[in-house]
Formats: C-alpha cells, structure tokens, sequence
C-alpha cells in the first residue's frame, strides 16, 4: 500500500437530535458598537479608495472609545478599541484623532488609556497574518493580538486596510483561510473585530456591490456583517443641491446576517476639514442628513402651487421637457430658479411627493389643436386648504 493509498483516521461526525433545553437561557447577540460591531463576530467595511472609509473607521473607534454615541445618537459606556492602520503613518492617526475630537469637543483625557492606536509604517515589526504563495497563516501574530485583547480588555478591534494584513495572493483560498481565522480569533476572545477593505476598480457607470472585494466574496462569506461605502454621485448631488459632491459617501449596502433591519442602513456622512492645535487642516467625517426637498415649504404655500395649476388653461405637462410643464408653475410661486440644476431637482421630488399624496393628480388631456391626450398636472383630492381652517 502507498503513501497516498493509507487509510487516514476518521473521528464520526457528533450529528445529535434535539434535547431539551432552557430557550431563554439562549444567548442574545451584544453590539458593542452600532448595529454592525457585536461582540465575538467578524465584521467587514467595504469601499474604494479615497472614500473616506479609514475616516469612518477611526471616528466609530473613539466613538466606542468614550461612548458618546457621535455618529450613533445612542450613549453608551466606554470601552477599550485598538485601531491599526497599516497605510498611513503614526503622526497622521494623531493628526486624525485631534480632528476628531476638537470637531466634538472631546477631552483627550476621555481615550488615555482606552485607545490604543497603532501605525504599521515604519514599524520594525508590522502586522502580517498571511504569507507566502499557498497563504500560510502567521500563528504567532494572531497568538500575540489575542493576548493583547485578553490582557488589555480590548472590546472592539479594527485593522486597516486588509490586504496590506497579507504577504500572499489576493485570491478568494487566502482571503477565505484569512477570514476564516479573524473569525476564530474574535470568536475565542469575544471581542468585535472589524476590518476594512478595498474594492475592485470598477467599470465606468457601474456601481459596486458587496460581492466586488478584492479577492472576491470569500471574505464576505466568513463575515457576519458586511457593509459598502459608496461616494455620492454627481447626479446625487444634484438632487441633494449640492455642488462639491465628492465631499460625501453612504453606507450604500449592508448586510448583517444576525441583526434586525436599522435605520442606520444608508446613513451618509460628509468629509471635512478640522483646524487642530498644531495649525493643520485635517480630514474628518461627520453625520450629514439628505435634505429636505419640503425645507421652508409650508402648508399655505402648497395651497398656492394648487391654486396656480388649477388657474392653468390648459393644464400643465408631466413632462418636464414640455415648454409647459408644471415646474415651472411650482418654480414661480415659490421663486425658485429652474436654471439651477438642484432647484430644478427640488421641484420634480415636490410635485412627486404631491401627486403620491393626492395633492396634485396625474390626468390624460388632449391638449393642442390635433387634441392628442397627454400627460397633464391638475388638483388631487387632498386639499392643503383644510389644515388651515
């Protein structure tokens, strides 16, 4: 018999039907942070570079750091957060957390102690968890950051970006095997750990998905809560009413396979410059809201728009490349200009929202000497009116 031909031993697979147990004593899933970091479990950002995701990243660590709840709105007690970033050097992570806490007013006295930020440039021993050809796994790296969570009492773990974690291919074996093993290494510590990680170049017009990591959706698959940065658009921006558009990204999707859904699915977040105390300008993130198209509009104003489509003879178009269309009824009355791209954009999700709304209604006319039923704009049944009375 050959080597090859050996009978290799083989331990019985320990398959056991169901026996009775305590259903309340059942573990419930821990967020440390957010809805996306819980305790014991992988979770995994992904983006394209210059998004802003190592600034998202290192503001959720001293958000957790002190438990202010900044891009939560939800407090909560402080814990102990490693932050490494293996890109960018030590003084710049500084540079970035005095930005932070000089935009919200936070004492440095709140992370002594409780941040533990670490730079892998220029390091004479940076963080490698994977090497080689056949993606080995560097066990005493992992031993070494597993002792650091224990005797530290670190609860939540970031590591920025991934792939500069890996000395082997970015194929989907290695980055399966690596994930694999940051999900062990969280599991056995019960800390939250978080990695970041870059995309893949896209094509033109196309937009990323979670399945576009580099190295493929291995990594996604031993993840428990996987989530994409995107940068707002230009035509975003535009309906947003906003000219320096690549100022801001969302959390485009997101996919938490043990929580419930969140609002805090597709929040966006704006990327500025913070004055620290050394004089620099630094980049920073900070919670922004999509604006409200209904801003300053009130009820008597829409009793206006109303008024105005109803005096139109004939109605006004849908269409808003008709030379009539109603737009520009809306435009007038509440003096808006329709050279402007973003009050353009403000006006079609108004008579939008007011058609859903029965405040305006959808009509076939014929309109025009061939009589040719087209779209028109007249009054809905809800009349504004009634909640001045």
């Amino acid at each position: 018999m050959t080597t090859a031909q050996k009978i290799i031993p083989f331990a019985p697979f320990a398959f056991r039907a169901w026996e009775e147990i305590d259903l309340a004593a059942i573990p419930r899933l821990r967020f440390v942070y957010s809805d996306f970091y819980a305790a014991g479990y992988l979770s995994v950002t992904f983006a394209a570079p210059k998004t802003g995701k190592s600034l998202l990243a290192l503001c959720e660590a001293i958000d957790a750091v002190t438990g202010r709840g900044i891009l939560t709105a939800r407090p909560t007690g402080p814990i102990k957060v490693l932050y490494y970033n293996a890109e960018d050097d030590l003084a710049v992570l500084q540079a970035r957390v005095a930005a932070v806490l000089h935009l919200w007013g936070i004492p440095q006295a709140e992370i002594v102690g409780r941040l533990y930020l670490e730079s892998g440039v220029a390091s004479q021993n940076p963080v490698v968890l994977i090497r080689g050809e056949k993606g080995e796994i560097v066990e005493p790296a992992f031993r070494c950051i597993e002792d650091l969570i224990r005797r530290e009492g670190i609860a939540f773990a970031v590591f920025d970006p991934l792939q500069d974690l890996s000395h082997s291919p970015e194929t989907n074996e290695a980055f399966r095997a690596l994930g694999g093993r940051i999900r062990a290494l969280a599991s056995a510590t019960g800390a939250a750990i978080g990695l970041v990680h870059h995309t893949r170049k896209a094509s033109p017009g196309i937009t990323p998905t979670l399945d576009d990591g580099r190295g493929g959706s291995a990594l996604r698959g031993v993840a428990r809560f996987n989530r994409l940065l995107l940068p707002m658009t230009e035509a975003e921006g535009v309906q947003a009413g906003i000219d320096d558009f690549r100022r801001f990204f969302r959390i485009g999707e997101a996919e938490a396979n043990l929580a419930p859904p969140s609002s805090e699915r597709n929040r966006w977040f704006e990327k500025l410059g913070v004055q620290i105390a050394n004089g620099a300008n630094i980049a920073t993130i900070r919670p922004w809201t999509w604006p409200d198209h209904f801003a300053g509009v009130t009820v008597n104003d829409a009793c206006k728009v109303r008024a105005a489509i109803a005096a139109c003879d004939p109605a006004p178009r849908e269409n808003v490349q008709a030379t009539d269309w109603a737009g520009k009824v809306v435009a007038e009355v509440l003096g808006l200009d329709l050279g402007r791209k973003s009050d353009k954009a403000r006006i079609a999700a108004m008579l939008k929202t007011w058609l859903e709304t029965g405040v305006l209604a959808r009509e076939n006319l014929p309109i025009g000497t061939n009589r040719k039923s087209v779209s028109c704009i007249t009054i809905g049944r809800n009349d504004p009116s009634e909640r001045l009375e």
